[in-house]
């Protein structure tokens, strides 16, 4: 499939989800939890927020119960892509590599820097020309949300904490629990 109908897809899923939030009025950030089953799910806290889930879950619809707490469960667009059998070996940054630059061109480049629990991510020229406001702030930029994706199919739990746009450079800071 050629890259602009991938980045295409992974654009039309990110308006859709705009649109649940929006219509639902969701303003907690979530946080990028891998399942029992291998996918990567954003759950959203509803009401106040008091941290990421601290079990292992099953998903039992739209809104789950998880140690008494109640979260959105929201399928985000890369969740398939991110299972790529060329992915499961990769490091971090060549994953985000491979799909952020390759498969769906939505950038020229990208480096990662890791520190404790927080990584930083630089995009050099993202190309993503998405004003999804709702989605960003509850899940960040599409670029944001992949990188947070895949943090979380490798290390359980991630959040998009902040994102800082420049001149032809995003940087993206995220957070793993």
């Amino acid at each position: 499939m050629p890259p602009y109908a991938v980045r295409a897809l992974l654009e039309g899923a990110t308006l859709n989800i705009e649109a649940l939030l929006e219509e639902l009025n969701i303003t907690n950030k979530g946080y990028y939890v891998k399942a029992n089953d291998g996918r990567v799910y954003a759950l959203i806290p509803i009401g106040s927020d008091i941290g990421p889930p601290r079990e292992e879950f099953e998903l039992k619809g739209f809104v789950t119960k998880i140690d008494d707490r109640k979260y959105i469960v929201v399928v985000p667009p890369s969740t398939e892509i991110i299972r790529a059998q060329e992915l499961s070996e990769a490091s971090f940054e060549d994953a985000l590599n491979y799909v952020l630059v390759d498969i769906a061109e939505l950038a020229e480049s990208v480096e990662s820097v890791s520190m404790e629990n927080h990584v930083i991510v630089s995009i050099k020229k993202p190309r993503s020309r998405l004003a999804s406001w709702r989605y960003r702030n509850v899940l960040g930029s599409l670029e944001a949300s992949i990188a947070a994706s895949l943090l979380a199919k490798i290390y359980g739990v991630a959040r998009v904490v902040d994102e800082v746009d420049r001149d032809h450079e995003k940087i993206i800071t995220l957070e793993v629990f």
